[in-house]
């Protein structure tokens, strides 16, 4: 029996980094804060085939959408449902930061270690959260692999559908670029007994940033991801967090990726101890 949509409405803030997928060609994984209901609460919005979007459904971060959305089939994780397609409308945006964290606080804060420890015990456990660092102790940087021959060809299948299509839906992009590093964060969460994180950073911001630095490779481009992810947005100024999210797959539910990073500045930021579940 198909779920019965419901109207959301949606303060977002994580738009991760496109992947390639058989049937949408490539797609983005939105979270953000549902604000329609009597206490703010986390939401997760997939499949979204961004890049195939006119410019008039296109949405940025701290944008404040209205869309109908469906519980996702198969999938435990609470906060996760299906946007139906073409039915999100952009109403407004926030700017920084006294306006978004105004929403923020009133979140439940918790731990990195607490996340992990109720994902272990339950798999409808919480799969996003936002996590205060007690202390970021760097970040790592590897390769990234180039897309496989399998990859290429989800994403290429997709754009000759919609050139053959006698009314395309959308726009149609080029193939999308493979970033060139991975870059994780280690650091330590405010649970007593942590003794250090590493997550990996699946934030489009990264991706575009390298992008927009193609000249730029080896320690010159890991410089410029540093002076962005590290330098600029946990300056001392700063009350930074991370959003964290895990994956749909149950085997790998206690593992939690770095979806983005919230940098307020601390003049802006009046926030409560943390809650652990």
């Amino acid at each position: 029996m198909r779920i019965e949509a419901e109207r959301a409405r949606v303060l977002v803030t994580v738009k991760a980094t496109p992947q390639p997928s058989g049937k949408y060609g490539d797609t983005v994984c939105v979270a953000g804060v549902r604000i329609d209901q009597p206490s703010p609460s986390w939401i997760r919005l997939y499949p979204i085939a961004f890049r195939y979007l006119g410019d008039d459904a296109q949405f940025k971060k701290y944008d404040i959408i209205e869309l109908n959305v469906r519980r996702r089939d198969g999938d435990t994780r609470r906060e996760s449902f299906t946007p139906e397609e073409g039915s999100w409308t952009k109403i407004g945006h926030l700017p920084p930061w006294k306006s978004r964290h105004e929403i923020m606080r009133d979140l439940p804060s918790t731990t990195t270690c607490a996340l992990i420890r109720a994902a272990r015990r339950d798999h409808s456990a919480p799969s996003l959260g936002l996590v205060y660092p007690r202390e970021v102790l760097g970040l790592k940087f590897s390769a990234h692999d180039p897309w496989t021959a399998e990859q290429l060809q989800k994403m290429i299948g997709r754009m000759d559908r919609e050139a053959s299509a006698l009314i395309p839906a959308g726009p149609i992009p080029s193939v999308l670029v493979a970033p060139r590093l991975k870059v994780q964060y280690q650091y330590l969460c405010e649970d007593p007994i942590c003794t250090s994180h590493v997550g990996r950073i699946l934030d489009w911001e990264l991706t575009s940033l390298q992008n927009r630095n193609i000249r730029e490779s080896g320690e010159g481009l890991k410089q410029i991801i540093t002076d962005k992810f590290l330098t600029m947005m946990f300056d001392r100024k700063r009350e930074a967090g991370l959003f964290l999210g895990n994956f749909e797959l149950p085997a790998r539910r206690a593992n939690f990726s770095v979806l983005g990073v919230y940098y307020p500045k601390r003049e802006d930021v009046l926030r409560a101890g943390p809650t652990l579940f």
